[in-house]
């Protein structure tokens, strides 16, 4: 082999070696990025169709994210503080969000069940950069909403996913302020496990 084939040869091997670790960057970097968490509460995020653990391993939401306030579509201004002393279901969606389409009737649901039962469910939207009121309110409408619904700013959107991503993710906060559970996702099978973490925050002191 002559000394410019030669030359090749280790160019192209080179070239070869630094596409496989770029490569292989890309595949590790979303899974470094995934594990990264925000500071504030933590909770063990539970994937479709697995029990929640029990209250006695949760923890409450910052004291600052309670007394963040956001805007309901009726136009009033509140904040989860207001909600103390109930079981609170938190529906963190968006009017483009497919799966969340396919959830809300779900919460619909839950919210005629447990109405009369000192649970609160609401939904706060993400859709920040054109919160369009008048689409939402018809979009509320044509689902039937029967829960408030209200927008998300930056600061409560982040805190309540606490690092996680995609949308809808259901938080189920227990009287005591502590979050009993927080699944990101939609399946129907996840509404049993919604119910019985439901079920035990109402039954606990």
């Amino acid at each position: 082999m002559d000394k410019s084939n030669n030359s090749s040869f280790w160019t192209l091997t080179k070239i070869g070696i630094l596409i496989s670790v770029g490569l292989l960057l890309l595949a590790i970097l979303p899974a470094f990025q995934q594990d990264q968490r925000e500071p504030g509460y933590d909770i063990t995020m539970n994937e479709p169709g697995t029990v929640p653990p029990s209250s006695s391993g949760t923890v409450a939401l910052p004291a600052s994210l309670l007394e963040e306030n956001f805007k309901l579509l009726n136009g009033e201004s509140r904040k989860l503080a207001d909600y103390a002393g109930k079981v609170l279901l938190i529906d963190i969606w968006a009017t483009w969000c497919g799966p969340c389409r396919k959830s809300i009737p779900h919460l619909v649901e839950l919210a005629k069940e447990y109405k009369n039962k000192g649970v609160e469910i609401i939904g706060l939207t993400t859709e920040q950069d054109d919160p369009d009121e008048q689409f939402v309110r018809e979009f509320s409408a044509q689902l039937k909403i029967n829960y408030p619904i209200g927008w998300a700013n930056p600061t409560l959107e982040s805190g309540l996913k606490n690092g996680r991503s995609g949308i809808p993710q259901t938080i189920i906060v227990g009287r005591d302020g502590k979050v009993k559970y927080h699944t990101v996702g939609f399946h129907p099978k996840l509404i049993p496990e919604m119910k019985a973490v439901l079920d035990e925050a109402l039954g606990s002191e």
